[in-house]
């Protein structure tokens, strides 16, 4: 009985130390849905463009730039990110302010919460597909 026991361990270790890391390389398009903060209250925006490209990816970490616009002209921050240990929980600061949290959802979908605070304080959520 031991043996089926330390057979099962060894199997089971072997599942979770071959869990393959995702690349998200590539560029990502969707849209978001936000609450911004506007003359001491705030206001709903829905359905707003959204992009970003991954550059680089070594590990769990990874690196690139987001495209949005705000007040009719085109924006474009830089990121750093990370993967989690489970392979499906994202963590990203973005150059200029905010956090994004988020998963991936699939190869090619993944959803991103995204919060600033201060006087231009917003949350949004994001949803993005892998152009191809």
């Amino acid at each position: 009985m031991k043996t089926i026991y330390l057979v099962l361990l060894a199997f089971l270790a072997v599942g979770i130390c071959s869990a393959e890391i995702p690349n998200l390389v590539g560029n990502w398009t969707g849209s978001e849905d936000a609450y911004f903060a506007e003359n001491g209250s705030y206001k709903l925006f829905e359905n707003l463009s959204i992009s970003f490209a991954i550059v680089e990816q070594n590990g769990r970490l990874f690196t690139g730039n987001i495209t949005y616009i705000e007040y009719g002209k085109d924006m474009v921050e830089s990121f750093a990110g990370a993967i989690g240990l489970d392979n499906k929980t994202l963590y990203m600061a973005e150059s200029g302010e905010g956090y994004d949290f988020g998963s991936i959802i699939s190869d090619d979908e993944i959803e991103l919460t995204y919060v600033e605070d201060g006087e231009n304080g917003k949350a949004t959520i994001d949803k993005y597909h892998r152009a191809k």
